[in-house]
């Protein structure tokens, strides 16, 4: 066990904060039973499970390991094999508790991780040894051997987009990133990005960003996978840990949302992230794509026209976009670097089916010819005839100036989405 375990000075000054705690529950409850959504990384839930769920604390004090099954949180503690579940929907009732069998590094759970395609759990074993477990059986899979890694013990996402693990041990600097043979694939240094000298504490993975919790700084940050950035996300006067995506609970809201845990206690939170972005169990590379073109006008009566298709996979091809206004301005897209798409349930884009209604992407691509240019954009698909759908593009030239920016609802053409 690291110092940091024991370091809990700061969690027992704090702990008189569960009155305010409890108040900004409410006050959460309160906000969104008017369908009123906040920011990206605003407090969407907070509760305590050992009071809604009689969850029991950890016999060790520690628990790092949270997932999410599309109903269920499950938690973890260290030094056992017991692993707790809580609806994740409020009344956060208890689900009832599984027993792992079949572990071959200790009783001891750490880091957890949904994965959605084969319905079953990635679990940190022993803080150096990832497992799969069918959590009905409460068995270890027995086709999928246990991958070695450099450490887990707070730090574990499954990634549908490309079926590989991300994770970090305990206090660490570093993200490792593996495949599921237990090849490393890649390291990553996080010091510097996550907020002073912070090591990471938690990992999510939502489509091209990562999410990660800073050790003992109370704090999410948001990254790309080339860790080359970061910015704040959310923050939470309490010791995050290990993180899940969830893009269910909140759909009602419009909203996906990142769950946190905290190492001392069972208090669990859920942030608030864009549909879409930070889907449950991994998510997978999002199938289909948005075609069409049209007409919007600026604030100034300017005329833009744009023609597209655009995949909701940015590995998929081809990806064209051309945007074209006054002057004989136009920006040709070169390449699509964020793609993202999701269903919006206040908009209805049928016919036909297509599982979404809303594109966001953002390239690089040539302005006038010069390339360097950036853009980024949101297309909607409100269905027929596309009097309804709307975009908004903004384009910044080789030197990050802003040189259009444009939204509004179509004044001529369609958007369509398509499921493929």
């Amino acid at each position: 066990m690291s110092t940091r375990k024991i370091e809990s000075v700061k969690d027992l000054a704090i702990s008189g904060g569960s009155i305010l705690l409890a108040l900004g529950v409410i006050a959460t409850s309160t906000l969104y039973s008017d369908n009123v959504r906040a920011a990206a990384g605003a407090s969407l839930d907070s509760f305590d499970a050992s009071i809604t769920a009689g969850i029991p604390a950890c016999t060790n004090g520690v628990g790092t390991g949270v997932a999410f099954d599309g109903t269920s949180l499950i938690l973890s503690c260290w030094g056992s094999n017991v692993l707790e579940r809580v609806r994740a929907a409020a009344p956060h009732d208890n689900i009832g508790a599984v027993t792992i069998s079949g572990l071959t590094n200790g009783n001891d759970m750490n880091a957890l991780a949904w994965d959605a395609g084969r319905n079953k759990l990635w679990a940190c074993n022993g803080h150096s040894q990832v497992v799969l477990v069918d959590t009905t059986s409460g068995a270890v899979d027995g086709v999928q051997l246990p991958i070695s890694v450099v450490g887990c013990t707070d730090g574990l996402a499954y990634d549908g987009s490309d079926d590989t693990l991300w994770v970090s041990p305990d206090v660490s600097g570093t993200v490792y990133h593996y495949n599921l043979a237990g090849v490393l694939l890649g390291s990553f240094p996080v010091l510097g990005l996550l907020g002073g000298t912070f090591g990471n504490s938690g990992i999510a993975v939502g489509g091209a960003n990562m999410y990660l919790a800073n050790n003992g700084g109370s704090e999410i940050y948001q990254t790309d996978k080339t860790f080359t950035s970061s910015t704040l996300f959310a923050s939470f006067p309490r010791r995050l840990e290990d993180l899940e995506c969830d893009g269910i609970t909140f759909k009602g809201l419009g909203v996906g949302a990142i769950w946190s845990n905290d190492a001392y206690d069972r208090i669990l939170n859920a942030w608030e992230i864009a549909p879409g972005l930070c889907e449950f169990g991994g998510g997978e590379a999002q199938k289909g794509r948005m075609t069409g073109g049209g007409s919007v006008f600026t604030k100034t009566g300017a005329r833009v026209t744009h023609g597209f298709e655009l995949h909701c996979d940015a590995k998929a091809l081809p990806n064209s976009l051309q945007v074209n206004w006054g002057g004989g301005n136009k920006f040709h897209l070169e390449s699509l670097d964020k793609a993202a798409c999701s269903d919006d349930p206040n908009i209805d884009s049928a016919p036909p089916v297509a599982g979404f209604d809303t594109y966001v992407g953002s390239g690089t691509g040539r302005y006038n010819g010069v390339s360097g240019a950036t853009a980024k954009w949101k297309f909607t698909d409100a269905g027929e005839p596309g009097s309804s759908d709307s975009l908004s593009i903004d384009v910044y030239d080789a030197s990050s100036v802003l040189v259009l920016s444009v939204s509004g609802n179509l004044k001529s053409g369609n958007q369509q989405a398509h499921a493929k």
